[in-house]
């Protein structure tokens, strides 16, 4: 466990770093030593045909989320190991926001859970990662 929690402000910085995370509109709007918030604003080009946020951007979202509320624990993100994802309904045009916490950090392996909510609040989808603690760890 880290000795604290990274502000809002730090992680922001980290996680923009990626031009990935940069396209996704990304904002950290909370963090704790175990948990994250992100708002992901949304872009016309995570449209699917029928304007709908394609299950790919959902997906990514759950999982970035999942993976970076490590970096609260351990300072850094790993390897994701396995994923599951629930889609509860279509997530429309507009603003999401992502929730993820640690369920069991270890120290070779860590679970985390997230979920994506609309702008009314209403849950889109669920997921669950399992994660490669032991890939972030520094060799002596």
């Amino acid at each position: 466990m880290s000795e604290q929690a990274l502000t809002a402000e730090a992680l922001q910085e980290r996680l923009r770093k990626a031009p990935f995370h940069e396209w996704l509109g990304l904002t950290v709007t909370a963090v704790s030593e175990d948990s994250l918030e992100l708002q992901a604003a949304w872009r016309q080009e995570w449209a699917n045909s029928t304007g709908i946020t394609h299950g790919g951007v959902v997906a990514s979202l759950l999982d970035l989320a999942a993976d970076w509320s490590l970096v609260a624990t351990q300072s850094d993100p790993a390897p994701t190991i396995d994923f599951t994802i629930h889609y509860l309904r279509p997530a429309k045009p507009g603003d999401l926001t992502v929730r993820a916490h640690i369920v069991r950090a270890g120290r070779s392996l860590t679970v985390a859970e997230a979920e994506v909510l609309d702008a009314a609040g209403k849950k889109i989808a669920v997921g669950r990662g399992t994660y490669a603690s032991f890939a972030t760890q520094k060799k002596d």
